[in-house]
């Protein structure tokens, strides 16, 4: 059995239209699912250096990040892998780039309105699209 685990950085990339970019993974687990860009912190890395890169080398788009919205736990059996990571989400603006599908782990990068998303998402990534526009209106129900 194949084992993921670890730290990682994830992005919500705003945009003024209420929309957010995602990606559709390449790679398993989670392979064909709809994801907020991100991946694995490379050594010595943080997690805000590892969510610049990641988004940079997945979508083409160079972005700065806003703020942190928070720490999550991934975990969970799919495609025979085990996997435990420990991601945090950044909310990401664009400040430079085009949105061009970059990463050889990457089948599809889509903007997406924020309540026409598809489901089901990769891993935890529902809960922190959640937890954004919970962020961005206080009157928003889950």
């Amino acid at each position: 059995m194949k084992r993921y685990c670890g730290r990682t950085a994830t992005a919500i990339i705003r945009y003024p239209q209420d929309e957010i970019l995602l990606i559709k993974r390449d790679t398993v687990p989670f392979k064909g699912f709809w994801a907020l860009p991100g991946g694995r912190l490379d050594e010595g890395e943080t997690t805000e250096q590892a969510c610049i890169r990641e988004v940079k080398e997945e979508t083409g788009l160079d972005v700065e990040i806003i703020y942190n919205l928070g720490d999550y736990h991934e975990h969970g059996f799919m495609d025979s892998v085990f996997y435990d990571y420990y991601p945090a989400c950044f909310v990401v603006k664009a400040v430079g780039g085009q949105i061009i599908k970059q990463d050889s782990e990457v089948q599809e990068a889509k903007l997406f309105k924020l309540n026409e998303l598809p489901s089901p998402l990769a891993f935890e990534h529902d809960t922190m699209i959640k937890d954004y526009k919970k962020r961005i209106d206080p009157n928003y129900q889950a």
